[in-house]
């Protein structure tokens, strides 16, 4: 079976979907492949931005998301395991939602400017050919299909098979960074905080907590698996024993819950520079690059790539002689707008995963706290994809 269309998007998470509402805009034929059934969850710490909203009142969207009641958050804490708190407003808009709600969102949104979705589905295989790709797809009854493209942005996320097919810089590394989320019911905290992001820290991990809706709280934590090689249910259990400020906002039913909750992670996550353009594929959210979960923007750099992408594409038409220029000028521009932020991101993880330099850091953060609004700003966008 063969099929065509302009452009072909692999993945309908945040980054996917997103990029078929802004691109459907320019008149192409777009095809998107998604590999599970929605609604359905995924690790994410599911703190929406500012540029989240932004976004979504730009696709005319943001009064659909509202009526579905998302939690608004308003304020930002962090602890560590010495009990030294560091707190600041956001002072930007931003919210909470679950994962498996806001992507059926955007991607029933992609259908209604109609996008064809093919749902669920796998993406095999992606090979160049001199008038565009031909991408292998096997459907959910195991028929493969050949889609021709004149683009194919892959959208899928921190991993896929296809990074391997592919030959990416960071396949055989081994960062033993975990990923971990579970859904916690409000009524089991002892201390509720509803409009706030609260992270909590020790040795080797962070875990970050926010209110996602009337009745759950989202638990996400990275883990250095360098540090111990404990099931992560048990090491984050063995945290919330060490630290007295984590303990005393849960309950004991709580801790019961947590050894059996249902849990999302990713393995050996790679937060390092990754290629924005690979073998004519062009990337967008964390199949370009990864931001470290405490800066809070994964969702906002994903819907932002895709708008880079759109804004590059208003420029450059899809012809064989634009293709060139089309990948120079995302890649420029993705620069722009995210190395800073990703920069920033990662040496503020470096330094809350390393004991040492997390005391030091909490200590002169708490003796000045104008830093922490600072660093908060830092890691937003300073420059918007439409601006760059």
């Amino acid at each position: 079976m063969k099929q065509e269309t302009d452009i072909l998007i692999i993945g309908g998470g945040p980054a996917g979907s997103t990029t078929a509402l802004y691109l459907s805009k320019l008149g192409y034929a777009i095809t998107l492949i998604e590999k599970k059934k929605f609604p359905r969850e995924t690790l994410c710490g599911e703190f929406l931005s500012k540029e989240v909203t932004d976004i979504l009142k730009e696709l005319n969207i943001f009064q659909e998301f509202i009526s579905m009641k998302p939690n608004q958050l308003k304020s930002f804490r962090a602890i560590n395991d010495s009990g030294t708190e560091l707190h600041s407003d956001l002072n930007f808009e931003a919210y909470a939602m679950k994962r498996s709600v806001f992507d059926s969102l955007l991607l029933e949104n992609a259908k209604k400017q109609n996008v064809n979705v093919t749902q669920p589905a796998i993406v095999k295989s992606v090979s160049k050919i001199n008038s565009g790709f031909i991408s292998e797809i096997e459907n959910e009854s195991g028929e493969t299909v050949n889609i021709k493209s004149r683009l194919v942005v892959a959208a899928y996320g921190k991993q896929n098979p296809l990074d391997k097919k592919l030959e990416r810089n960071f396949i055989n590394k081994k960062s033993l960074l975990n990923g971990i989320k579970f859904h916690l019911p409000v009524e089991l905290l002892k201390e509720k905080f509803p409009d706030e992001i609260r992270i909590y820290t020790n040795e080797g991990l962070y875990c970050g907590m926010n209110q996602v809706n009337e009745s759950e709280i989202t638990v996400c934590f990275l883990e250095n698996r360098k540090i111990t090689r404990i099931p992560s249910r048990e090491r984050l259990a063995e945290v919330i024993g060490s630290n007295k400020s984590f303990r005393d906002i849960f309950s004991d039913e709580a801790i019961g819950y947590i050894n059996s909750a249902n849990v999302y992670g990713t393995g050996n996550i790679h937060f390092g520079k990754r290629e924005v353009v690979e073998n004519g594929i062009i990337m967008v959210g964390d199949s370009a690059r990864v931001i470290a979960p405490l800066a809070g923007d994964g969702i906002g750099m994903a819907m932002e790539s895709a708008k880079i992408l759109y804004e590059v594409l208003i420029k450059y038409k899809l012809v064989e002689s634009d293709i060139q220029k089309i990948y120079l000028d995302y890649k420029q521009r993705y620069d722009r707008v995210f190395s800073k932020r990703l920069k920033t991101a990662r040496i503020i993880q470096g330094i809350i995963l390393n004991k040492k330099l997390r005391k030091i850091g909490f200590t002169f953060a708490d003796k000045y706290p104008a830093l922490l609004p600072y660093l908060i700003k830092f890691t937003r966008s300073g420059t918007s994809a439409q601006n760059s």
